[in-house]
């Protein structure tokens, strides 16, 4: 009986001594396009329950990636597994005979605050989470929206005013209880009432379940002619032909994405001693509990000596933000920001005022890097990236926050936060070898410190329409 005893308390001790182990958030950087894409497959692939997926921006059926990701949900909707599809109302590319297909096939689609004549103020507030999330266990988040340019799969071309270039940017994989808190997020989100069914307009005759209750109120709208039925038909029939096609290619080209994977993010996984999820509860920028919030109380809890790095694909500065990393830059803490050059950005407006208040920056004491390009390839790429270290604690955080008054005041946004000196300083390296590789110093004066122009390379078309926008930017600077 003694030795029963024990060996029932060495079992209890083992146990106490494991659980916090195999309990503990493990988390993962994601930097290339290549295991962005494989990543995001084999949590589809392996989802066994539910799969959640929140995004900003969704790409349209002239999309390879975006099709084939709606193929691969299409399948995994097929296996039984409860897919759920939230996007920007405003922000997608989803045409309705597409979303009727994947509705009809199982994928529920919502949409975050469709169009209200009646609520017109929250037309500019947006959804701009970025979240995977496989059986409330496993979660990619960070700057990626779902198109070719995210997974390097857009060839550099120009049509008109527009460039097409691919998007550099970073995910973070976690796997653990934060993807939880990250699942229970997605779903109040999904059931509040900033969320709406996805509208299908025409083709919502065709997706009624046959075994739905009948509406008993009187109604003068007449039953759908069936010659207009099999129009509809047949249009939901080219989706599903599109999709077919799509799932077929990618079986026999996998491109971006290898098949059977050949990557164990068990392996890859590594522990950290804290992670926290940072979000908008409900959507809202409720006072003290939002994501800015949060990153700057970072910034504020940072000491002399202090480096934090950060990298933003949009830096204008908040009477707020200029308030915490000015205090911060005056207690001695170095503050490094890699951000877009004129000649790298996608969005002209942000980068007017920019350009104007990028010597205020400067004054402050903030140091800014560009992207510059590699020789050869200047413009060819664009920053996208939403990331920040604190070198000396070792912190990281990767997630969708831009450094702008849109994520700090209007949009919805996410972020991870791990204190792991392993993994943050894994995090710093990939930024310092971007920064080597591509980016450029500016001077004091605004100018590169190399000698090159201060746009860098930026086409004198591309400069006037910047300055263009300088006057309506700096009008609506609050909602960029």
């Amino acid at each position: 009986m003694n030795r029963l005893a024990k060996l029932l308390f060495a079992c209890c001790v083992l146990l106490t001594v494991a659980l916090p182990l195999t309990g503990a958030d493990r988390v993962c950087l994601i930097n290339g396009p290549a295991d962005a894409a494989q990543s995001r497959y084999d949590l589809a692939i392996g989802a066994r329950r539910e799969l959640n997926i929140s995004y900003f921006y969704v790409g349209g059926e002239e999309d390879d990636f975006t099709m084939r990701g709606f193929a691969l949900l299409r399948e995994t909707a097929r296996r039984g597994v409860k897919v759920r599809l939230m996007v920007d109302a405003l922000f997608n590319s989803i045409p309705s005979h597409l979303g009727a297909h994947l509705v009809r096939e199982g994928v529920e689609i919502r949409v975050f605050h469709p169009f209200d004549p009646l609520k017109p103020f929250r037309f500019n507030r947006r959804l701009h989470d970025k979240l995977f999330i496989a059986d409330g266990h496993r979660l990619i988040t960070g700057g990626r929206n779902i198109d070719n340019s995210y997974f390097g799969l857009s060839r550099y071309r120009k049509e008109g005013d527009t460039a097409y270039r691919n998007r550099i940017d970073r995910d973070i994989l976690v796997e653990g209880e934060t993807a939880t808190q990250a699942n229970a997020h997605f779903m109040t989100l999904w059931n509040g009432p900033k969320v709406k069914p996805m509208w299908v307009g025409k083709y919502r005759c065709l997706i009624r379940p046959d075994d739905a209750p009948k509406r008993l109120t009187a109604s003068r709208r007449r039953p759908t002619p069936p010659v207009y039925r099999a129009i509809l038909r047949r249009d939901i029939d080219t989706a599903k032909a599109a999709l077919d096609r799509a799932w077929a290619e990618f079986q026999s080209q996998p491109r971006v994405v290898q098949l059977p994977s050949p990557i164990d993010w068990n392996q890859r996984l590594r522990p950290v001693d804290e992670i926290r999820f940072l979000a908008d509860p409900s959507g809202r920028k409720s006072r003290g509990q939002h994501t800015g919030y949060h990153i700057a109380e970072l910034v504020n809890n940072a000491g002399p000596g202090e480096t934090i790095w950060i990298e933003s694909p949009y830096l204008i500065l908040t009477k707020k933000a200029r308030t915490v990393l000015g205090d911060a830059i005056r207690r001695g803490v170095r503050v490094i920001v890699f951000t877009n050059s004129l000649n790298s950005t996608d969005n002209l407006l942000v980068q007017a005022v920019y350009q104007r208040e990028k010597e205020d920056y400067l004054a402050l004491g903030l140091e800014i890097i560009e992207l510059a390009g590699e020789p050869g390839r200047e413009g060819m790429e664009t920053l996208h990236t939403k990331s920040m270290v604190l070198e000396q604690a070792g912190i990281g955080m990767v997630g969708s926050f831009n450094i702008d008054p849109r994520s700090e005041r209007l949009n919805t946004e996410v972020a991870i936060e791990y204190h792991s000196a392993v993994m943050a300083g894994e995090l710093l390296r990939s930024i310092q070898e971007r920064i080597k590789k591509k980016g450029i110093r500016i001077g004091p004066d605004g100018m590169p410190v190399d000698g090159r122009p201060r746009y860098l390379g930026a086409s004198p078309k591309k400069i006037r329409r910047m300055k263009w926008r300088t006057l309506p930017a700096l009008i609506f600077k609050g909602w960029l």
